[in-house]
C-alpha cells in the first residue's frame, strides 16, 4: 500500500479524540454534549476503541511492522 498523508491526518485526529474520551473525567464528557445518562465506562471504552483503531491505521499506512 502507498503511504497516504490523508490517512495519517485522519488517524491522528481520531487518536486525539480517542485519548480525550478515554482520559477526561465524566463531568467533562457531559459538558461537551455527550449523554449524561451514559456511564463513564462507556465513554472510556469508546475512547480506547478509537485509540486502537487509529493506531492500527497508522501502523498499517506507514508499514511500521514491515521487516527491512
Amino acid at each position: 500500500m502507498k503511504h497516504n498523508k490523508i490517512i495519517d491526518v485522519v488517524a491522528t485526529i481520531v487518536l486525539a479524540v480517542g485519548f480525550f474520551l478515554a482520559f477526561l473525567p465524566h463531568a467533562f464528557h457531559t459538558a461537551i454534549g455527550l449523554s449524561e445518562k451514559t456511564a463513564h465506562i462507556k465513554h472510556v471504552i469508546t475512547g480506547m476503541s478509537l485509540v486502537v483503531i487509529a493506531l492500527a491505521a497508522l501502523i498499517y499506512n506507514n508499514n511500521a511492522l514491515k521487516i527491512k
